[in-house]
């Protein structure tokens, strides 16, 4: 693992954690995960053992204004993938996979709508968001006021704030770093079984409240953009992006309260040519956790 950083051509900073655990093999595949929201590169650590299992490279990168990556406040969704090619292009990376889990998914989508089939093999979001036209019916009451706020042109304003006064001041806390944790054990506890089951992990707990933690480390300008630009239209329509060629999977759990699986099923009919890997037992964080050796043998195309 080491974590590395890249000064893109208009100044920003780009960074992002590269598990890679065979720098000898040269023909190894290579996997671009986007973390969820909010998240950072850390968040790569959750996946980096079970591709470590089928010899694949993992590079998790900081979206701007999280963790270590600069600040973008004019940025967009489709901006996105130019970070990724320039990421891929200074690592020497021609061909490669993307996943998205959660508030990735725009992310992943918008890889497959913008990068040329002679360098993306293949596509995967797992519990992922979809465009809120598709329906919020079934999905936790604070996060449907969370993207109804931020999508609001006169009340937008107030999500930075909103997410640092419930998140990132508690994140921010160095001197009571528990704060963190208590808080996100607390959340995890009023999900379904399976996602409060999650927490019982210590390793896992730990991290993905550093992951969270790091989100917040320039404060929540960053955070906020994210989700505005979740929130809002992505720059493409999910009918026009083109499957052909490339395997692609969305994975998306039935007890799913963050996102409901409504919304996934509609997504992968307006998309087709893709294929909905419905985990019924699973709800949002698990079905990221307990199943990545499934999802990284179908992406991979059975590569082991």
């Amino acid at each position: 693992m080491a974590e590395g950083t890249l000064t893109l051509p208009d100044g920003r900073t780009i960074a992002w954690m590269d598990y890679n655990d065979f720098p000898e093999d040269t023909k190894q595949p290579t996997l671009f995960y986007f973390h969820g929201f909010p998240g950072s590169r850390l968040e790569g650590d959750l996946v980096a053992p079970t591709a470590k299992g089928h010899s694949t490279r993992v590079i998790s990168m900081d979206r701007p204004g999280m963790g270590l990556s600069t600040f973008q406040p004019n940025r967009t969704v489709l901006d996105w993938p130019k970070d990724v090619l320039a990421v891929a292009d200074h690592l020497r990376i021609q061909k490669f996979y993307v996943l998205g889990c959660s508030g990735g998914s725009p992310y992943a989508l918008a890889c497959v709508h913008a990068i040329s089939r002679d360098r993306l093999l293949g596509a995967s979001v797992v519990a992922g968001l979809y465009p809120a036209g598709l329906g919020t019916a079934g999905m936790t009451m604070g996060n449907r006021v969370l993207l109804w706020t931020a999508s609001s042109e006169w009340i937008g304003g107030w999500t930075g704030p909103l997410m640092d006064m419930m998140i990132g001041r508690v994140a921010r806390d160095y001197d009571h770093p528990d704060r963190l944790k208590e808080w996100f054990i607390k959340e995890m506890k009023s999900k379904p079984a399976p996602d409060a089951a999650c927490v019982e992990d210590e390793w896992t707990t730990e991290r993905i409240v550093e992951a969270t933690r790091e989100s917040f480390r320039q404060g929540g300008e960053g955070v906020a953009l994210d989700i505005k630009l979740i929130a809002k239209d992505w720059g493409f329509e999910l009918q026009d992006l083109n499957t052909d060629g490339l395997g692609m999977y969305l994975w998306h759990g039935g007890q799913d309260v963050n996102v409901p699986l409504a919304m996934a099923e509609k997504a992968a009919k307006l998309m087709g040519g893709v294929e909905l890997k419905v985990l019924e037992e699973e709800a949002h964080l698990s079905a990221s956790l307990k199943h990545q050796d499934e999802i990284l043998t179908a992406l991979l195309g059975g590569m082991t």
